[in-house]
């Protein structure tokens, strides 16, 4: 289980002008969207935010490879957001969060690839909004096996005063073949709900998520794992200067994963608890130029038990928890230049991660995880 504690102060500026996976990532967000900070990218957790989040065109720059979405290999992705009359509507490409391409990649069976999600909300008194995406691609050589795989999901969320709503389902993730024909992939139906109520500059939200796959390989199941995530937390808006609001969080995160089919060493069960501290800040520094910031680390808790197949069990504190972020926006107009900053060395590899940033702002390379957007 997974217990997490987040007190943020983070400065936010007109939330919805942002629309980049690298403004999330400053301000120690999740990648695909923030539980409690209005985002543009807040529609691929709840799609209602559409209403009042569109009339714009974002490019993530990225590999078109078909592995995990990271900081030092981002993912190319891309879409378009348009409102007309009381509805709105997009497109997006591109975006494989959450698609478990690397276990894919391990099973050599074909993986995720040219996602399509298509968006349409409406305000009928009620704000409402629904996603569907979907991709299917196969590599079928002249000799050899046929490789597929095809995906499907859908979500829906609603907005009523200051209650909020949604829930995101997984309906479907499977391949087929691989090194022998009977070789596949197999996920289970993925579900996300969560709910949020706002007051006196107030979220209380909670958010649950479960999702699991198969594998088989050679006709015998290799693996057969669960994970289940949930979080319950509030937020604070406080805004301390003209272009500049500070929000604080608390979350209490729960997290389990387990592999039915481990063996001998391998993890069967995997529990962690958590408490981190997240402390961050976003301005206005001028007309064209918001700097963004944030410090994340484990305080009291930060516990891992790993139960392994054979009966054994470790338990261990999590190591190396402390995350520096740091980001910036250039505004030209209507266009939004996004991106990550101190995350480069003298030596220009471009490899970054976690626990190896250099802290180097170099003029000649300055940004990483960049995306441009431009607002009509």
């Amino acid at each position: 289980m997974k217990k997490t504690l987040v007190i943020a102060g983070l400065a936010v500026l007109s939330t919805s002008a942002f629309a980049s996976k690298a403004r999330l990532q400053a301000l120690g967000q999740d990648g695909r969207a923030s539980l409690f900070l209005d985002d543009s990218r807040s529609v691929f957790l709840n799609p209602a935010k559409l209403n009042s989040m569109s009339d714009y065109v974002v490019a993530e720059w990225g590999t078109s490879a078909s592995t995990a979405d990271s900081e030092a290999a981002p993912h190319a992705e891309g879409g378009f957001f348009k409102k007309s009359n009381s509805f709105s509507y997009g497109v997006y490409v591109g975006n494989e969060y959450d698609t478990n391409n690397s276990t894919k990649s391990t099973a050599n069976v074909a993986t995720t690839d040219n996602v399509t999600e298509l968006f349409l909300a409406g305000d009928m008194g009620m704000k409402w909004g629904a996603r569907f995406s979907f991709s299917s691609n196969e590599n079928k050589p002249s000799t050899g096996i046929k490789k597929e795989n095809s995906t499907m999901g859908l979500g829906l969320g609603v907005e009523h005063g200051a209650i909020e709503a949604y829930t995101n389902i997984l309906l479907k993730d499977e391949s087929k073949g691989g090194a022998a024909a009977g070789d596949k992939y197999d996920a289970e139906t993925g579900i996300n709900v969560g709910a949020s109520y706002g007051m006196n500059g107030m979220k209380f939200y909670a958010d649950y998520d479960k999702s699991g796959y198969k594998t088989t390989i050679s006709n015998a199941i290799t693996a057969e794992v669960t994970e289940s995530n949930i979080a319950v937390g509030v937020a604070k808006t406080h805004e301390i200067a003209a272009g500049s609001t500070m929000f604080m969080d608390v979350r209490y995160n729960m997290n389990k994963e387990e592999n039915k089919k481990a063996t001998g060493t391998s993890e069967k069960e995997v529990n962690t608890n958590t408490l981190p501290l997240t402390v961050g800040f976003e301005t206005a520094a001028t007309s064209w130029l918001t700097l963004r910031a944030s410090v994340v680390q484990n305080v009291v808790i930060g516990d891992k038990e790993t139960k392994l197949a054979n009966g054994s069990k470790t338990e261990e504190t999590v190591a190396n928890s402390t995350r520096v972020n740091a980001g910036a926006t250039f505004t030209f107009g209507k266009l939004m230049v996004d991106g990550v900053i101190g995350t480069t060395d003298s030596s220009r590899t471009g490899t970054v991660s976690a626990t190896s940033k250099k802290g180097v702002l170099a003029t000649d390379n300055l940004m990483t995880r960049v995306a441009v957007s431009y607002w009509f």
